[in-house]
């Protein structure tokens, strides 16, 4: 994966976890009842700030922005239901998706 790859994926990631509407899509065409697990899955497999790979794709301030979304998620994604219906009935994913959308507005993606 080259470090361009990397940067689009995130970012196609955070995007989806930003919208509600994008993740009913999601599990539509995708992921089905894994949906919400799979949100969760993929992030915590592909985000990893101390690589060179990370590095090359992102600056500095995309990394603290980025840095400060994964704490916010990290801190409750063990808790979370693996199901889409149940994961947007929580009050932590409201949170979560709205700390998405900062990342994409301090980002400028």
């Amino acid at each position: 994966m080259s470090s361009q790859s990397l940067r689009e994926s995130i970012i196609d990631w955070i995007k989806l976890l930003s919208s509600k509407e994008a993740q009913l899509d999601f599990e539509k065409s995708a992921a089905g009842d894994l949906a919400g697990d799979e949100l969760v899955e993929v992030w915590f497999s592909s985000f990893h700030p101390e690589t060179f790979l990370h590095k090359r794709a992102f600056s500095q301030e995309e990394t603290e922005a980025l840095n400060i979304f994964h704490r916010k998620f990290d801190s409750c994604a063990s808790e979370l239901p693996t199901k889409l219906t149940d994961l947007h009935q929580t009050k932590e994913w409201p949170e979560i998706m709205q700390s998405a959308k900062e990342v994409i507005s301090k980002c400028g993606w």
